[in-house]
């Protein structure tokens, strides 16, 4: 059994029976090599570089500007409703940069009708977002539309924070 693990509630690892991988790097790897018939990355070269574009836009300039320490910060110095304001302009400009980056590439998923790397990071930001903060997708159609397919995945619905066994309880 897998399980993602939350690690001072900021960084995700993997853990299952046969290991554990922490960074971003290492879970990628890891999982590439357990379950070779499902690859993160496609075969075809520009759709490869594409994920690590996508993935990138969301672990830079993203997922990093939304976290819980910053958006606390951001609360307790300039106030509550600028941590709305600060992810509305943070996420939406990330969000902008990957309707325009998958816009030729996208199928079912982000770049075709197989889930990818790209998808294992746009997954939690967009469902998270929208969750946590309300957030207006709508200028946003084509990640409107993965946010319904990622609805359907099993996978990315057994992944939810909430359904982890160290998710804090409030």
């Amino acid at each position: 059994m897998m399980m993602m693990m939350w690690d001072l509630f900021v960084a995700q690892s993997i853990r299952d029976e046969d290991g554990e991988g922490k960074g971003k790097k290492e879970k990628q790897e890891y999982l590439e090599e357990k379950y070779p018939n499902h690859p993160l990355l496609p075969h075809d070269l520009a759709k490869k570089a594409i994920n690590y574009q996508a993935a990138n836009i969301v672990s830079s300039s993203i997922q990093p500007l939304v976290m819980l320490p910053v958006l606390n910060y951001i609360g307790e110095n300039v106030g509550p409703e600028a941590k709305i304001q600060w992810v509305q302009k943070q996420a939406g400009k990330g969000f902008a940069a990957l309707e325009k980056l998958l816009k030729d590439y996208a199928g079912k998923y982000a770049t075709g009708d197989e889930m990818s790397l790209a998808d294992v990071f746009l997954a939690p930001q967009i469902i998270g977002l929208s969750q946590r903060f309300n957030f207006d997708m709508s200028e946003f159609p084509l990640l409107s539309r993965l946010n319904e397919a990622y609805k359907h995945v099993a996978a990315i619905q057994d992944a939810m924070p909430e359904k982890q066994p160290d998710f804090p309880i409030n």
